[in-house]
């Protein structure tokens, strides 16, 4: 219990908006788009919306934060937005693999806290 209550403690706090860029590479071109996370922090669980534009936000789904380390997706028709980033230096920085329509695409993401 203790070891459960010194890892929650040392997790980072990352509740807040947060704007970035994914980047792909998509037939040797690569490809960047906006990303905007509003995230909400409550121990060791993440809510909030993730999407393109402020517009296009979705519910995040199974958020957890362990450390540095976060783990969400994010509905999108017909399939999922999983992410895997950490928080380094000020950025949360990381993976988001796209599985929709029997296709997935992996993208890097680079984002900082909105002041």
């Amino acid at each position: 219990m203790v070891l459960l209550a010194a890892t929650l403690a040392a997790a980072a706090d990352v509740s807040g908006n947060w704007a970035g860029k994914t980047r792909l590479s998509v037939n040797g071109r690569v490809e960047e788009d906006t990303m905007l996370l509003s995230l909400k922090q409550s121990g060791d669980r993440i809510t909030g919306t993730a999407g393109p534009t402020a517009q296009q936000q979705a519910p995040i789904r199974n958020g957890k934060i362990e450390g540095n380390h976060i783990t969400f997706e994010t509905p999108v028709p017909n399939g999922v937005f999983q992410f895997a980033i950490n928080l380094e230096e000020g950025h949360l920085k990381g993976d988001v693999i796209a599985e929709a329509q029997g296709q997935t695409i992996k993208a890097t993401l680079d984002a900082t806290k909105v002041k």
